[in-house]
């Protein structure tokens, strides 16, 4: 009897870790698709996570908060909807969500040329000519 309720209560968790799973990710306007080459895993493994039809690994959940920028606590907070602490406050504009994940993928490297990109951008916006200069003909 012990053992049925051990296993209804990880039928439990895994449902609640796999919606909140499922709210961050379609917080944030990615695919399924997009999500599972962010955290190295298959579509389908993703789906069964998301359905709480699976567990997820410690090693998928590292790489699920990790990718999202939350706490692991809540990823096991049984409330309707995981929030993360880092989103409050920030923009809702899907754009903005979908690369703050994205970006986790990126080396160090890859970073760098990624700021210098945005930071040319916004001096183009603001009207400096010579920012476009380093990005050749656009």
């Amino acid at each position: 009897m012990n053992r049925e309720r051990t296993k209804s209560d990880k039928r439990k968790l895994d449902k609640i870790v796999g919606n909140n799973i499922r709210i961050e990710r379609e917080a944030r306007k990615m695919t399924r698709e997009e999500l599972a080459e962010v955290i190295d895993i298959t579509v389908s493994h993703l789906g069964l996570i998301e359905r709480g039809e699976r567990g997820a690994t410690p090693v998928t959940l590292g790489r699920l908060v990790s990718a999202f920028g939350v706490t692991t606590d809540s990823m096991f907070a049984s409330s309707s909807k995981a929030v993360s602490a880092r989103e409050e406050g920030k923009s809702n504009n899907p754009y903005f969500k979908k690369v703050s994940t994205l970006i986790t993928r990126l080396s160090e490297s890859e970073l760098e040329i990624l700021c210098h990109t945005i930071k040319g951008l916004m001096s183009a916006r603001a009207g400096d000519k010579s920012a476009l200069e380093d990005f050749g003909d656009i």
